[in-house]
Order: C-alpha cells, then sequence, then structure tokens
C-alpha cells in the first residue's frame, strides 16, 4: 500500500461546500419566514401578503371569535403531513438532528426538508405557540445531510454538513453568526477542532451574510436607551441580583421541560387518534388567544411571541399581575401546541418566558429596594438567556445568541451571572435538557460533552508488537503473538496467533492465515482503525515505507491490542 494514500485531504472542495450550505441556509431561513408570514396574513388577516413583522401585535382578526378555529385548521393538515410524508417533522426539529448524527451516521431523509417547512409554517402562522429556530434548523440540516448523501462522503462528513447547515440557518433567522458557530459546538458537533470548526464558520458567516441581504441587518429586537449610567456599586448589585434570578429561572426551567413532556403523555393517553389529539389541543389554544385578546387587547401567545417580548423590553406591561398571567399561559399554550402534536421550536417560547420572568423580577426588585435605579430592561435579556441556557443545555449559545439579538452590552455581566446559574439549577435536578430528554425517553442515549479523540494523536509506532519471523514451509512452534510468514524477502502472509495455543509443530502453511493490510509508520490510531475497516481484517503490518519487505517491518498490531490502548489511555485522561 501506497504511503500517499495516508497525506491530509485537501480542504478545498469541503469549503465550496461549506459556502453552498451557508447560502441556501440563508435562503431557507428568508423563504421559511416569507412562509410564516404568508400562512400567518390569509389565516388572521384574509389578506394575501408576506409581510409580516413578528416584533408587532397581529391586528384583531376580522373572523371575530371564530379566529379560535384557526389554528384547528391548520392543526388537521399539520397531522396529515406529518403522519403520511415525514414523522421526523413532528415536535421542535433538534432532537430529531442529534438523533441523525449519533445513532444514524448522519442520514437525515430529503423530504423532510419540504414537510418540515410547511408544517412548521402552518402550525405557527395559524396560531400556535412555538418558534421558527428549530425548523429550520431541521430543514438546514436535512437538505445537508442530503448533499453529502448525493457526494457519498462518509458519515463523519455527513454530520459536519449538518453542523454547517444548523449553524447556517441559526445565525441567518436571528443575525447571530457567533451564536449559530456556539450552537453547533455545544448541541451538534462530535469533534471540535480547526479541521471541523473552519467549515462551520464558512458556512454561519456565509448563511448570516445572506440572511442580512434577503432578512436586514437589524437585531431581533429593539432595545430603548438606558435612562442614566448605573453606578459600580449599582452595576455589582445588579449582577449579583441576577444570580437568585438565574437560581427561579433554572427552576421554572424544570416545568417547562417535564410540562412539554406531560403535554405529550397526557394528549397520548387521552386521545388515540392523532387528528382527534390535536383538535383538542388547538382548540384549546385558540380560545385561549381569543380571550386574551378580549381582556388584554393582544394575542400575546399566539406564534412566536416576539410581540411581547418588545413590550416587556420597552416595559409597555406595566402590572406585575399580566406580567406572572402572561407566564402561565405562554407555558400551556407551547404545552397544548407541541403536546397535541404541533410542529415548531422551543427557543422562542424559552426567549418569550425568560423575557417575561425577568421583568417580572425586576418588578419585585423595585417594591423591594426603590431605591435601587435600576432598568429592567438589564434583567429581562439576563432572564432570556438563562431560560434558554437551562432548557437547552447551551449556556455559551444562550449568553451570546441572546447579545446578538440585542446589542445590549450593558447586560453582559448579569447575563453571564443568571446563565451560569440558571443551567446549574436545572442540571442538579434534571440531568437532561427539552432536546436530550425526548430522546432518552427512546432510549437513544446522547453523549454529554464534547470529549477528545484519543484516537487522533497517538501514533501506531508507539503500540507496535513484535513480530517473529518463519520461512514459509518453516515449522511454527510460537505461542501466541504474531508470526509474518515470508517469502524471500516479501510479507505473504500474517498468522495472529493472539490467544491461540498450538499443541504441537505444524507447517506455517498449514496454520490458518489471516488476511492483513499494510501500513506505514507515523500514522494515527485513528487512520490505522481506518484501514483495518477499510481492508475487512483485524491485522495490519506496520512498515517504515508502506510495504510489505522484511527490511521494513516495525511490527504489527491488531484490532483488539489498539482497542487495549485506547481504553488504557482513555482510564489515564478521567
Amino acid at each position: 500500500m501506497d504511503i500517499a494514500e495516508y497525506k491530509p485531504k485537501k480542504l478545498g472542495g469541503l469549503f465550496l461546500v461549506s459556502i453552498l450550505i451557508g447560502l441556501l441556509g440563508g435562503l431557507f431561513s428568508w423563504l421559511f419566514r416569507l412562509l410564516i408570514g404568508a400562512i400567518h396574513n390569509l389565516a388572521f388577516q384574509g389578506e394575501w401578503s408576506l409581510h409580516y413583522d413578528a416584533n408587532l401585535h397581529t391586528p384583531a382578526s376580522y373572523l371575530g371569535w371564530l379566529i379560535i378555529l384557526v389554528p384547528v385548521l391548520g392543526g388537521l393538515v399539520v397531522v396529515y403531513l406529518i403522519r403520511n410524508y415525514a414523522p421526523e417533522a413532528k415536535g421542535h426539529g433538534v432532537p430529531e438532528v442529534m438523533n441523525a448524527i449519533y445513532h444514524k451516521g448522519g442520514v437525515i431523509p430529503g423530504n423532510v426538508s419540504i414537510v418540515k417547512a410547511l408544517a412548521s409554517a402552518i402550525t405557527i402562522g395559524t396560531g400556535g405557540s412555538l418558534g421558527r429556530e428549530g425548523p429550520i434548523v431541521q430543514i438546514s440540516s436535512a437538505f445537508s445531510s442530503v448533499l453529502g448523501q448525493w457526494l457519498k462522503v462518509p458519515p463523519k462528513q455527513r454530520n459536519l454538513f449538518i453542523a454547517c447547515g444548523a449553524s447556517a440557518g441559526i445565525a441567518a433567522t436571528f443575525n447571530a453568526p457567533l451564536g449559530g458557530i456556539l450552537f453547533s459546538i455545544e448541541l451538534l458537533m462530535v469533534t471540535v477542532n480547526s479541521r471541523t470548526i473552519l467549515p462551520v464558520a464558512i458556512s454561519t458567516v456565509i448563511g448570516a451574510s445572506t440572511g442580512r441581504i434577503l432578512i436586514g441587518n437589524e437585531p431581533a429586537f429593539v432595545i430603548p436607551a438606558v435612562q442614566a449610567p448605573l453606578s459600580e456599586t449599582s452595576s455589582m448589585l445588579i449582577t449579583l441580583l441576577a444570580i437568585p434570578m438565574g437560581a427561579l429561572i433554572g427552576l421554572f426551567s424544570l416545568l417547562f421541560i417535564k410540562g412539554i413532556y406531560f403535554a405529550e403523555d397526557l394528549f397520548d393517553e387521552r386521545f388515540a387518534n392523532p387528528y382527534l389529539r390535536h383538535v383538542v389541543g388547538t382548540l384549546l389554544l385558540g380560545i385561549l388567544f381569543y380571550l386574551l385578546l378580549v381582556y388584554s387587547g393582544h394575542y400575546y401567545v399566539q406564534g412566536v411571541g416576539y410581540a411581547a417580548i418588545q413590550d416587556v423590553l420597552w416595559d409597555a406591561i406595566s402590572s406585575p399581575w399580566l406580567l406572572l398571567a402572561l407566564i402561565v399561559l405562554k407555558l400551556l399554550a407551547t404545552c397544548l401546541t407541541i403536546g397535541s402534536g404541533g410542529s415548531g421550536g422551543v427557543f422562542s417560547p424559552s426567549l418569550f418566558l425568560g423575557a417575561l420572568s425577568g421583568a417580572l423580577f425586576s418588578k419585585i426588585i423595585a417594591l423591594l429596594l426603590p431605591g435601587l435605579a435600576v432598568e429592567p430592561i438589564v434583567f429581562v435579556v439576563a432572564g432570556m438567556a438563562a431560560m434558554v441556557s437551562a432548557t437547552t443545555s447551551a449556556p455559551l449559545t444562550a449568553a451570546i445568541i441572546v447579545y446578538e439579538m440585542t446589542l445590549d452590552y450593558g447586560a453582559v455581566l448579569p447575563i453571564m451571572a443568571a446563565v451560569g446559574v440558571a443551567y446549574a439549577v436545572r442540571r442538579h435536578f434534571l440531568v437532561d435538557d427539552i432536546y436530550t430528554l425526548k430522546l432518552r425517553r427512546r432510549g437513544q442515549l446522547i453523549p454529554e460533552g464534547l470529549t477528545t479523540d484519543i484516537k487522533s494523536h497517538i501514533l501506531i509506532d508507539k503500540v507496535v508488537e513484535a513480530c517473529g519471523f518463519c520461512q514459509e514451509h518453516d515449522k511454527v512452534t510460537a505461542k501466541g503473538g504474531i508470526v509474518c510468514v515470508l517469502k524471500g524477502d516479501e510479507v505473504i502472509n500474517v498468522l495472529d496467533l493472539d490467544n491461540s495455543y498450538l499443541r504441537e509443530e505444524l507447517p506455517a502453511s498449514e496454520i490458518e492465515a489471516k488476511e492483513f493490510v499494510v501500513i506505514p509508520a507515523g500514522i494515527t490510531i485513528a487512520d490505522a482503525i481506518h484501514h483495518l475497516k477499510e481492508a475487512h481484517t483485524g491485522v495490519a503490518l506496520v512498515t517504515s515505507d508502506g510495504h510489505a519487505r522484511k527490511s521494513s517491518i516495525l511490527g504489527a498490531v491488531t484490532t483488539r491490542s489498539l482497542i487495549r490502548v485506547i481504553a488504557h489511555t482513555a482510564s489515564q485522561l478521567r
């Protein structure tokens, strides 16, 4: 085998694919927004228009009280699409992407992109209380997986393509390139190094740039200017107050996570028919947001809920009781939507619940500490990040993406404090987050965190075993180990006698030989394992030049010996 085969592959082709994925991630985000807008305007206003600003409250529908039937009709279409074309499109999307990476070799069916886009756009557009980030992650990831399948790249490469697509979609959706990269690092990427980060970064930059051209360059939320600069003492006190707020939000995230899966179980147990199940859930949802319109003036909990977040950022909701009511009702609306079978993400509901919880906390602090000059904006922004962190187990993503969405640098320290505490509290009481709990319930475990690939840094030279030699017709008397059978100067067979015992001397020709592969010195254990798999053998002859000559033999390795080295090294690193 030629040693040249072991040289690293060029990255040019990978980068070109990364650029393509980034372009399409940004394009899909824009098209998905337009699709939601078209359905929303048609369903609520009876007009054909693609323009939809989710940061503004939806005007009262011309349908009056009949608006409660709109999510029901939309839900029936969603159930039909999911049941008949892509069951993976049900729910919030990210768990299915994680499952594809860790359990399906990076394979996502191509029809998932189309069905997920339609099902989620209909769910959100007709009033479902879910977000658009989970769908865009699944849509972009599905396309990237299909691209990898079409190019016939190995699973490791397909998984990297999926991370590129997910990051590009997140970056374009939220205009948050740093958050997009961190999302894949914390939740999707199996290995993080320069070779894997660079393609993801390229896709993310291209996705964000495409999104800025098509969607706009403004932050997701408009933050009003703080009226007066805070003193160092006040800033420190606010940061310290973010700690108990983070703890409370961490506990609240437990209720949110458990509530969603409780709702799913409840609907599944009570209603065997999926159509009836979703009709009941969406009917209750429609009644809920219509009553909110009647008694508060806005639908509030329908759709992504960004208008309510914008309200609390501007301190437009002054009543603590209304804030508390909206928190409870948004939680209920999200559980009804996703629990009964809707399609959409949980990132936006997390932002909603965190923002209003932070606003409510600021109201309470204002009552308890009236002398503290504090703007509620800081607690609102920190609350958003804390809830996302605790719900998704992505604290860095939560902190950075909320900053990028608001561009409020003054809240960075409270954000960091609240994010860390919220995640720690949730993690103490519940190991799984809103994504991994779904997979655990199906018996599909996801490894926790990123670990060093031990196989990638140990050279094969360090683990070769000495070979015994025999001529082709000599007697073989070795007890265990590896014996090379020579013909002249060329190795013609390798006898793997590990765990074998010869009762008598036998001619080498009568010993069952193992197929073997020749590998050069200087490669890693990971490369050696790859070539053992490619050759469908468990024995490799290690030589100085990659050729099977007696003069260049350094030794041999077996699959068993490599596994022992990996296990021993891993135990030392724990």
